[in-house]
């Protein structure tokens, strides 16, 4: 299903973009150097690419088909190559691979029916000995570019005079297509089925080893397998590698081109942690494909510079306003009715494993699908002093120590995705893991880290609302409000509202510039242990009521308000969802102290 969707997918470029997407024959190849030949076949120039900055770049081509090299097999490739293939012992690299680049492209190029001053220039590169391309070397090339050479990259060719690619020539194409075609269907007899497209192809056509997937975080640097096999329980029926899955080379080149792609555009991929995920939408259209973008990046990832005056109407703001949205009353349908909610959405989770890419999570659907789950999950999340609709990634950094992703406990990303992208329950682990972090951080503003902010409530909200709806608690789910419920029959949020008093009493007292103030002391022990903690706390209360002349009566009745909630025996202990509902009081009720009576 995965691979057959980004195979769907290369076809649908294929129609649109047919200019730029290696047809079949042929791969697009990031090279980093130009090898200039004159009308002798010499060697003129080599042009190492580089970016404005002067740093070592690359730039993509459209060259005749590369197969897969495995380990140090010598396997050539025509016209773009490494300089070792190129080059050979006139670099001081293997002349074997120089000599098998010979043989090979000496078979291509005597298919080539007319002999063109490029042709004729072709024929002369690869006649060159050793000594005679040494010397042609040694007067071009500086010792940047040949240690550049040495350390690897591909190499274009191209004919100086007239300043045109080897590659685009429709003559060597031709003679590389018919050379390609004759090697595919050089051994007759069995045929097999290609389990990605149906298509019945000759034996000879199916891929013995499938494509290097790159810019997979932890992945190798040269790329990973998403299918392989490589010991001898994952074989069947005596068949070896990748035949045991049999896939032409043309369906597991083009799989294998999209995903490349799709992981090395920004506005397609994001990283969660060790886990990389692409995503697409398979209209291609632009709108879609952002709205997808927004759900899963930052704000800060989607690209372009922070904008003064934003259009209200964009995707990207209407996303980041859906919670604004909510509290009006609008619904998915409302606000983004300019999409085709028809449109398929796919989204692919990877992770490293050795040489190979691991799938984590794999989902799909049409984007009115997604919408209403993602709404609902905003619509979960939405509480006072959001203004913002929060992409999974910024959840999922409140969940890390220090907000850094190395931190970030392993599966949360998946879980969290998994309830989003499925409507379902959110994971009990990532609420304990949330709750942990409430109670060991503190307010570190320099740093973005607030021990309970409004998105660390929104997302106790989230969890408590979520999980009371689908255990038909509507009771539980009704209380759980945007703002302040001040007619809740919850103890713990009761019990909450109160410690934001009695921090409000404190910091009145005695003012904000405190190196210990009663939420950093006493938060674990009154949110855990109630009865224990809250009449030391009241009496410490009274204390600053009694030394506050401007506040102290205000802030007695504030207390005097709560109390009357709660029952004359405390609770002994709280269980961690009560403690989740004694963190949400306590955000409401420190909320309403900077909050209009009208906007709550």
């Amino acid at each position: 299903m995965i691979l057959q969707s980004l195979y769907a997918y290369y076809e649908k470029l294929l129609e649109e973009e047919s200019d730029g997407i290696p047809r079949e024959g042929y791969s697009a190849v990031a090279a980093a150097f130009e090898v200039h030949l004159d009308e002798e076949g010499q060697v003129s120039s080599i042009i190492p690419y580089v970016n404005e900055k002067g740093k070592p770049a690359k730039r993509t081509y459209i060259v005749p088909e590369q197969r897969k090299r495995a380990g140090k097999t010598i396997v050539p490739y025509f016209l773009c190559d490494k300089a070792e293939y190129l080059f050979g012992e006139s670099l001081e690299m293997r002349e074997i691979c120089r000599i098998e680049m010979r043989a090979e492209w000496q078979k291509i190029l005597d298919r080539v029916k007319e002999n063109t001053p490029e042709v004729q220039a072709l024929h002369k590169f690869i006649a060159w000995d050793a000594e005679q391309l040494t010397a042609q070397l040694d007067g071009i090339l500086s010792e940047d570019v040949r240690a550049s050479l040495l350390g690897g990259g591909f190499c274009v060719l191209r004919y100086a005079p007239t300043g045109r690619y080897m590659h685009d020539d429709r003559m060597l194409q031709t003679a590389w297509e018919g050379y390609s075609q004759q090697e595919q269907n050089g051994a007759a007899g069995e045929e097999q089925m290609c389990l990605m497209t149906g298509e019945i192809v000759p034996a000879s056509q199916i891929a013995r080893l499938h494509p290097n997937i790159k810019n997979v975080v932890g992945a190798q640097s040269s790329g990973a397998a998403i299918v392989s096999f490589n010991i001898p329980s994952f074989c069947s029926y005596g068949k070896e590698q990748s035949y045991n899955a049999p896939t032409s080379k043309k369906a597991a080149d083009a799989y294998g081109y999209v995903l490349n792609r799709l992981l090395a555009d920004p506005k397609h991929r994001v990283r969660f942690n060790d886990t990389t995920v692409v995503f697409w939408v398979e209209s291609g259209q632009q709108e879609e494909q952002e709205f997808l973008t927004c759900l899963l990046q930052e704000s800060s990832e989607q690209g372009g510079n922070h904008i003064e005056n934003p259009d209200a109407d964009s995707i990207r703001e209407r996303v980041k306003g859906a919670v604004e949205g909510i509290r009006k009353g609008q619904r998915f349908q409302d606000t983004f009715d300019d999409l085709n909610g028809d449109a398929k959405f796919y989204v692919l989770g990877l992770s490293p494993n050795a040489a190979r890419v691991a799938i984590r999570f794999w989902y799909t659907g049409t984007l009115k699908e997604l919408g209403a789950k993602v709404w609902q999950h905003y619509e979960d999340l939405s509480i006072v002093g959001l203004n913002r609709s929060p992409a999974i990634r910024e959840i999922l950094r409140e969940l890390a120590v220090g907000r850094e992703w190395g931190n970030i406990p392993p599966n949360m990303e998946g879980q969290l995705f998994r309830s989003v992208m499925l409507g379902g329950a959110y994971s009990r682990a990532v609420f304990v893991q949330l709750i942990n972090r409430i109670r060991a951080d503190k307010d570190n503003p320099q740093k973005g880290i607030y021990k309970i902010g409004a998105l660390r409530a929104a997302m106790l909200k989230a969890y408590l609302k979520r999980s009371a709806r689908l255990r038909g608690d509507d009771q539980l789910e009704g209380e759980l409000t945007m703002g302040e419920n001040v007619e809740s029959k919850s103890v713990p949020y009761h019990l909450g509202r109160l410690f934001a008093c009695l921090e409000k009493t404190q910091a009145n007292a005695l003012g904000q510039q405190l190196n210990a103030t009663v939420r950093d002391r006493f938060w674990g022990a009154a949110s855990a242990s109630p009865s224990t903690v809250f009449p030391r706390l009241l009496n410490l209360a009274q204390h600053h009521v009694s030394k506050d002349e401007q506040w102290g009566r205000y802030n007695d009745d504030l207390i005097q308000k709560v109390m009357t909630a709660l029952p004359e025996k405390l609770p002994r202990r709280l269980t961690l969802e009560e403690q989740g509902m004694f963190a949400i009081g306590y955000y409401h009720k420190r909320e309403s102290f900077y909050t209009n009576k009208k906007d709550q």
